[in-house]
């Protein structure tokens, strides 16, 4: 069983290696540069972690579970479906600020396993979010009553990567923070009713003097 020492050794030689992959690319990132990184030797690295696979793996693991705890804490706190959706909002789109669009094109050819894993979180724990939030949603009269939730939450989904999708939005032409958000402005617009666009221009407005918009 792992102490806690060598726990904690692993989560931060995850977090950091978290960081460069995010920056530069998982290809393109080497276990040399980890254990620079870290100031640290190989050796030492290969200590915790069998090769690179293994530390992919198990750092995308680690993020999936953080995620999955942020979005539950976004989801218990916000006061209605709307200030939920668009709290989410915000914590996706300062995640598409820190990550290079060579990230999900190496996971997706290199490492398929880490991406499955991945995949799997959004099609089970992200839809049934914004499944729930498209039901409370509709409750409490900020959403439409029209509303087909399944159908919502599954294009929500599928459209989750489509801002770092290369072919579509060439990052040298468009940030995908940037695209993420105008998906985003027309999703909520286009489930809004009229009481909740009323609290979403507001929600916006009070956000732009707070923290310089969403």
């Amino acid at each position: 069983m792992e102490n806690k020492d060598n726990k904690d050794t692993s989560k931060q030689i995850m977090r950091r290696a978290e960081s460069l992959f995010m920056r530069y690319g998982i290809k393109s990132v080497s276990m040399d540069d980890i254990a620079r990184e870290l100031g640290i030797s190989k050796k030492t690295l290969y200590q915790f972690f069998e090769n690179k696979e293994d530390l992919i793996l198990r750092t995308i693991e680690s993020h999936l579970h953080d995620e999955v705890c942020d979005m539950d804490l976004i989801q218990a706190g916000a006061a209605n479906a709307l200030q939920e959706i668009m709290l989410l909002a915000r914590h996706i789109i300062g995640q598409f600020q820190e990550l290079t669009p060579s990230v999900v094109y190496d996971l997706k050819k290199y490492y398929p396993e880490a991406w499955e894993m991945i995949d799997k979180m959004q099609r089970e724990h992200v839809y049934q979010s914004i499944l729930d939030n498209l039901k409370r949603g509709m409750t409490e009269g900020d959403y439409r009553k029209d509303l087909n939730p399944e159908i919502m939450a599954r294009l929500h989904v599928g459209s989750l990567y489509l801002p770092i999708d290369q072919s579509l939005f060439p990052v040298r032409e468009f940030q995908p923070d940037q695209v993420f958000k105008e998906y985003i402005y027309h999703f909520v617009r286009g489930v809004a009713s009229e009481q909740g666009l009323d609290k979403m221009t507001k929600y916006l407005q009070e956000a732009k003097q707070a923290a310089g918009g969403l």
